[in-house]
């Protein structure tokens, strides 16, 4: 298995569909990128950095103790020979990885708005790469029914650009959805804690253990994406519909089986439809998260 990881990994060549990429690709990475400053500004970034911790504190300096401060960092040596409080300031070791798992199985082509599923998986995995490109280091894997490519992690907004555009060129495609290899990569990929954020269709079984023995070492997101009509159906409509993985034609009438999650143990998830804002359950985690940290 980590043989077949190994060849994608450190040769991240990007498809045709991005080398060859036209005028209307290069417009979308721009108004994508536009959109995700303006929620960098709006405070995503502050709340990405206070939600993922780093991997441990790192002393800064000594200062003289102010109102509030915690008695638990008072400097005890220099106190005593100066004769007046000082605390020991520390700030956050980051030397974060954040790994994008995405999908691009066959069955993201579907949408019943402006918007595939394949559409908002690109568009929300891109915001989490640029929220982490400020200060962390940045890498994906994209799938569909096996490892499609590997981009290996590396600072910067220039390399978070260039996920971005690699996932927006990207065409789905494949018989299936390996979520499962997709996870155990990430798993192999990742020597020290970081965070790995899952984007995935939700019609696609999630793979419980693998991302129970993921969470025991790293931050894990999973966000699950679907279609509003396409899941619920229309009351009274029959839809003709053919499944992009099988070929298979049918019709659709009443609302389809979609998988129930159960909670998983360490592993954060967000639903998404296409149609609706995703920015405020984005949100609603990060905020979670950091509860969760200071309590």
């Amino acid at each position: 298995m980590w043989t077949e990881v190994k060849a994608y990994f450190g040769q991240p060549q990007p498809s045709d569909s991005v080398q060859d990429a036209g005028p209307e690709l290069h417009s979308q990475v721009r108004r994508l990128e536009i959109r995700a400053r303006q929620a960098m500004e709006s405070g995503l970034s502050g709340q990405y950095q206070s939600a993922f911790k780093g991997r441990g504190l790192e002393f800064e300096e000594v200062r003289e103790y102010r109102f509030g401060d915690d008695v638990r960092t008072i400097a005890w040596n220099v106190t005593a020979r100066t004769g007046s409080l000082y605390v020991k300031r520390y700030r956050e070791e980051r030397d974060l990885t954040m790994l994008m798992l995405v999908d691009l199985s066959a069955s993201t082509r579907s949408g019943s708005g402006v918007m595939t599923v394949h559409d908002l998986i690109a568009e929300v995995s891109s915001l989490f790469v640029l929220a982490g490109s400020r200060r962390d280091r940045v890498g994906a894997i994209l799938f569909d029914d096996d490892i499609r490519s590997m981009i290996p992690p590396r600072l910067g907004w220039r390399h978070g650009l260039r996920i971005v555009r690699e996932m927006l060129g990207s065409a789905p495609g494949g018989q299936g959805t390996a979520v499962a290899r997709a996870v155990r990569s990430a798993g192999r990929l990742l020597h020290r804690r970081g965070v790995v954020v899952l984007v995935v269709d939700r019609a696609a079984q999630l793979p419980r253990r693998e991302l129970v023995a993921l969470s025991g070492r790293h931050d894990v997101v999973v966000v699950r994406v679907g279609d509003v009509l396409l899941e619920k159906g229309r009351a009274g409509t029959a839809i003709p519909v053919i499944d992009a993985e099988s070929g298979r034609r049918g019709v659709l009438s009443g609302a389809p089986k979609i998988s129930a999650i159960k909670a998983i143990p360490g592993v954060d998830v967000i639903e998404l439809s296409t149609g609706q804002d995703y920015l405020p359950a984005v949100q609603n985690m990060l905020e979670t998260r950091e509860r969760r940290r200071v309590r």
